[in-house]
């Protein structure tokens, strides 16, 4: 190790290998470099040296050290340090740095994510709760790009720069809201499909706990957390609670309304609660019409895939699967217990087995006694999509669930998720890069875990 008595000490970190200019941050406190992510320290003025590495003179200076992509602590050595105006600059330095805060702090993934932004920036329903929002962020992105060309003019007077370079930032430049929005002909467009898909993935948070309309942060995040330690942490009584969470943390995700609990009908709570009943088709139209589909197909045929891509592909609800995608349903892996599949299997995949077999009785009347022939040829149809509907979920049960679940299987989230979604073989939904074939041969190579229980 080398200068590891400045690990754990607040710094400003860079990445070593890029192509663009020089953006640096302040890493907090807690942290550790390598060669691959530098960090300065700096005994005074840690927000005047965060402005200027983040500055186009910075970036003009180091061009001349280093023709190529890797931007490294020697190149960095080389630029002369003019100190002049620091009061000024780290006031600067010290708004814009709370604005990107702001913004990291309203992503979901964030430690500090305390509610979604709709909700945050809340109108009387959610057409106004949108406008409001684009106001807020677009008010926060134009603050942010005006200090960061002002920080620029600083510095390009301090150095003496003024016929080598201009304080102008493009927009595109701006590290904000990079998800939410693009720059389209100089302007700032905001993309309601995305927005509209982070509200939907905190509801489904709130759906098991994770989140709460009573009480901002997280709440359940400790393995095997329980409806009880939701009431506890948010301090009311079940009766009391603004929207309760799921009681056994597993909500189908189907094609229909086969359940009544299901994650469209729990979502329509959500909505009511947040927004009220009064507007709850309107505020439901708009979330279709942002999303570009209605919300049963967008649960079925995107949200799982939204999350592994919002979640870097460690997601923490995982999916249960058939085969051919029949029967799905959430689980949370924060409150996984090992009669978890136990529970899918007997009170989800059964019961909807014997629903399928009922759905198809009726269709088996109907093609019998219907005098009608386009109501027999729906019938037809119907019976042959229920019999592989039906295949495929007992497939599921006889070769998946049923052996998995007579296991127990324990996982420990502190071996990550990469190691536990490995754990239920072909029962979990398959995601390229997790529990793929080429993720499960790098997971048999750990040396710290038992790679026994890693299954195909």
């Amino acid at each position: 190790m080398r200068n590891y008595s400045y690990y754990f000490k607040l710094g400003i970190t860079w990445s070593a290998m890029s192509s663009n200019q020089i953006t640096s941050r302040l890493n907090g406190i807690g942290f550790v470099f390598d060669t691959s992510g530098p960090t300065l320290f700096v005994e005074n003025n840690i927000l005047y040296f965060s402005a200027l590495l983040n500055s186009n003179t910075f970036s003009y200076f180091i061009d001349f050290f280093s023709q190529t992509m890797n931007k490294g602590t020697g190149d960095f050595s080389r630029v002369p340090v003019i100190i002049e105006n620091v009061q000024e600059i780290e006031a600067i330095a010290s708004k814009t740095i709370e604005i990107a805060k702001d913004d990291w702090s309203s992503n979901e993934k964030s430690n500090e994510f305390q509610v979604n932004e709709l909700l945050r920036t809340k109108g009387q329903d959610l057409v106004e709760s949108y406008h409001l929002y684009q106001q807020y962020w677009k008010n926060k992105f134009f603050n942010l790009h005006r200090n960061e060309e002002e920080l620029n003019k600083h510095f390009i007077e301090i150095y003496g720069l003024k016929d080598e370079l201009t304080p102008d930032v493009p927009f595109e430049n701006i590290t904000i809201l990079k998800e939410e929005t693009t720059i389209e002909n100089g302007k700032l467009i905001f993309h309601a499909d995305e927005i509209m898909a982070q509200f939907v993935s905190y509801s489904v948070g709130c759906m098991f706990g994770r989140y709460s309309l009573d009480k901002e942060g997280l709440i359940l995040a400790n393995q095997g957390e329980t409806l009880e330690d939701y009431l506890t942490k948010v301090d009311k009584a079940e009766s009391e609670v603004t929207f309760l969470p799921d009681d056994d943390a597993i909500i189908p995700v189907l094609d229909d309304e086969w359940f009544e609990d299901d994650i469209v009908s729990r979502f329509y709570e959500f909505l009511k609660v947040t927004y009220g009943e009064q507007d709850f088709q309107k505020n439901l139209d708009f979330v279709e019409e942002s999303l570009g589909k209605n919300i049963r197909n967008y649960f079925v045929k995107d949200f799982y895939k939204d999350h592994i891509q919002r979640y870097k592909k460690r997601p923490i609800y995982w999916m249960f699967s058939s085969p051919k995608c029949s029967f799905n349903v959430l689980i949370y892996m924060h409150r996984y217990t090992p009669d978890m599949l136990n529970n899918i299997l007997n009170n989800y995949l059964r019961e909807f087995i014997q629903k399928l077999k009922a759905q198809r009785n009726h269709f088996d009347e109907v093609q019998v006694k219907s005098d009608n022939s386009q109501e027999k040829n729906h019938a037809i149809k119907q019976i042959e999509k229920l019999n592989q509907m039906i295949l495929d979920c007992e497939e599921y049960e006889r070769e998946i669930l049923y052996p998995l679940a007579t296991e127990r299987i324990k996982i420990d989230l502190d071996d990550g998720v990469l190691v536990n979604y490995n754990k239920f073989g072909k029962a979990v939904k398959e995601v390229s890069g997790l529990n793929d074939k080429k993720a499960k041969k790098k997971v048999r190579g750990f040396d710290w875990i038992d790679v026994s229980e890693i299954r195909d």
